[in-house]
C-alpha cells in the first residue's frame, strides 16, 4: 500500500499514523510529487492534526534534537523519495531511540543527514544572499531556492527587522513569509496574483537610487588583479545571481 498526502508536514506524520495504527505501508508520497501507474495500490490520506501531533510528540521523546531538525530538513528537500526515506528512518528510530544518530554507515541513516545537510547548507547561504528592497511599506526579497527554506530562514529575519514589515517570497512555490514585530506566517500567493501585488507595491525612487549606488560601490571595490571568477561562482552561484541587485 502506498500513501499519498497534501504536502504538509503534519500530512505526511497523519500517514506515519496510518502505518503504524492502521495498516502498514510500503511507501509514502506528496500527492504532487507522487508519479505512480495503474497497477499501484495506493489512497490519499487527510490531515489529521490530532494524530499528527501524537507522532510528532513521540519523535521528540524518542529522538534527540539533532534528529528531529534533521527529518524536519529533509521533509523540506525537493527530492522526490524524501518521504519514504523519512518512514524507513523513523521505522528504525523508533526501535533504536537516539543511539540511531550514530549510525552513519546505514543506508536510512546517510539518505536523512544527506538531505538535511543540503537543505540546512541552502538556508544558511541565503541568509547572506537575500536582498531586500522597499516596495511601498515593506521591505520586500524574493528568491527561487532548490529546496522549500522558508520556514528556516524566517525567525533570522524576523528578529533581525523586527521593526520593519517584510516579505520574503519563494516564486517558484508560489508562497511568502508576511512578517512584522517578530510575528511570521508563510502566506500561499497564487502565481496569477503575484504581479497584481508587485504593481501595487512599486519600487520607490529613493531605492532605486540607493541600488545604483550598492552597484558602483560593487564595482569600484573590486580588485581588478585579483579577479576570480571561479572562486566568486564557488560563493555565489550563477543560479541565484537573479535576485541579487550587484550583479543585475
Amino acid at each position: 500500500m502506498i500513501l499519498l498526502y497534501d504536502d504538509s508536514f503534519y500530512g505526511l506524520l497523519t500517514c506515519v499514523f496510518e502505518h503504524y495504527y492502521v495498516e502498514p505501508v510500503e511507501e509514502i508520497y506528496s500527492k504532487e510529487r507522487f508519479k505512480g501507474s495503474i497497477i499501484d495500490n495506493y489512497r490519499f490520506v487527510e490531515t489529521d492534526q490530532e494524530k499528527a501531533k501524537r507522532v510528532e510528540k513521540a519523535i521528540r521523546e524518542k529522538f534527540s534534537d539533532d534528529g528531529y531538525m534533521a527529518l524536519y530538513r529533509t521533509f523540506l528537500s525537493n527530492d522526490d523519495h524524501k518521504d519514504c526515506y523519512i518512514l524507513d528512518y523513523l521505522i528504525h528510530g523508533f526501535k533504536l531511540g537516539k543511539k540511531i544518530d550514530y549510525l552513519y554507515s546505514e543506508p536510512y541513516v546517510i539518505n536523512i543527514r544527506k538531505l538535511s545537510k543540503k537543505v540546512g547548507f541552502e538556508s544558511h547561504r541565503f541568509l547572506g544572499l537575500l536582498r531586500f528592497e522597499q516596495r511601498g511599506p515593506y521591505l520586500y526579497a524574493q528568491f527561487q531556492p532548490d529546496h522549500d527554506i522558508l520556514p528556516l530562514i524566517a525567525g533570522h529575519f524576523t528578529d533581525r527587522l523586527k521593526e520593519e514589515q517584510i516579505i520574503i517570497h519563494d516564486t517558484s512555490r508560489n508562497k511568502a513569509i508576511l512578517a512584522h514585530q517578530g510575528k511570521w506566517i508563510i502566506q500561499d500567493i497564487p502565481k496569477n496574483q503575484q504581479e497584481h501585488m508587485l504593481e501595487n507595491l512599486p519600487v520607490s525612487d529613493e531605492e532605486k537610487m540607493f541600488q545604483e549606488l550598492w552597484k558602483g560601490y560593487f564595482k569600484h571595490i573590486a580588485i581588478q588583479g585579483r579577479y576570480n571568477p571561479k572562486l566568486q561562482q564557488n560563493f555565489v552561484p550563477k543560479k541565484y545571481r537573479k535576485n541579487l541587485v550587484e550583479f543585475k
